[in-house]
Formats: structure tokens, sequence, C-alpha cells
């Protein structure tokens, strides 16, 4: 909550999330995944403890901007007993998802987001979903969370499939993205 309150546009919101939204969230990721999954503004590490949990043979890299709540998410996995699979970083979604891209590294299946795309300017979110739909291979799945229908249109823009999950059991009621690359 104190991260929330010094930099509430960029964390987005005052409490974790809610395990009605994070299930909503992890729900198309197959148990069985073995792969790689990014996960954007982790937070805390709520969601991300979930996924571990719900995907052990999975290889998350979890970034966090906020080096306050990424330390607090290592901390969470160490809690947890889960390490090795789950790297946490703290860099922006941006740099990170420019250096992937930079690298040439293999396109991803699976990329989860907490990030409070209605806190960003518009063109730094478009430039954001862009990123996000040129790290994915053909097939891939983009998940995001909000607490509008602000940023809707763009991301339909990027993703010939698109899928809004009302959450209104979540504090405070949340819609997730399925969108399909």
């Amino acid at each position: 909550m104190c991260a929330a309150l010094v930099k509430i546009r960029q964390t987005g919101a005052i409490v974790p999330s809610q395990r009605f939204l994070i299930t909503r969230m992890i729900a198309p990721v197959p148990e069985t995944y073995k792969g790689r999954i990014l996960e954007l503004g982790a937070g805390n590490g709520a969601l991300t403890l979930q996924l571990a949990a719900r995907c052990p043979e999975a290889q998350i890299l979890a970034c966090e901007i906020n080096p306050v709540l990424a330390r607090k998410t290592r901390d969470n996995l160490d809690r947890a007993g889960i390490n090795g699979r789950v790297k946490v970083i703290s860099d922006s979604a941006e740099h990170l998802l420019s250096e992937m891209r930079r690298r040439d590294l293999e396109k991803l299946e699976y990329v989860l987001s907490g990030i409070p795309l209605g806190n960003l300017p518009g063109e730094r979110t478009q430039a954001l979903i862009d990123a996000i739909s040129q790290a994915l291979r053909p097939g891939g799945m983009y998940i995001q969370f909000q607490y509008s229908l602000i940023d809707r249109k763009r991301i339909r823009s990027r993703f010939r499939l698109l899928r809004t999950v009302p959450v209104l059991l979540n504090f405070p009621p949340a819609v997730v993205y399925h969108a399909q690359r």
C-alpha cells in the first residue's frame, strides 16, 4: 500500500489483486505449460506466486519497475520456496521488451500484464501494446487487466482475437483482456 501511495500513477492500485482476478488472469495458461512466460507489472508478486504454483514447469520472468515492489516479490517467492524458475527484474516493461527484441530472443507464447495502462499517456500505451504484440509468436496470448475499458480499442487494433472478461468480485472491480495474435 505504501508503494502505491507514493507512486500511484506507476503502481495503479492501492491493494494487491485478489484471487478472483488472479484466477481469471492465469486461466488461459495450461497447468502443463513448460515454456517461458513474461509478467509485466508484477507488483508484490501475488499473481506471480499463483502462476508459478499453477505451472510448475514454466520459466517465469517477472518485471516490476518499482524496486521496492520487485524486492517484495522476490521475498514472497523466497518465502514460498519458489526459486530458480522465476526471475524478478526491476526495470521498465518498455526497456525489457526492447532488449528482448534487440537480442532477437525467441518469441513468447504468454505475456501477462498488470501495468496500469490507463495511467500512461496514449502514445506510450500504444507503443507498449505494439512491443508486447511483437514479442509474441503467432497464436500467442497477451493477458491484461484494467479497472476500465479505456484501452480496449488500442488492444483490439493489434490482436486478431480479443475477449473481455469482467471480474466484479475484485476490489475495485476489473476487466481482464485475453488478446490473441
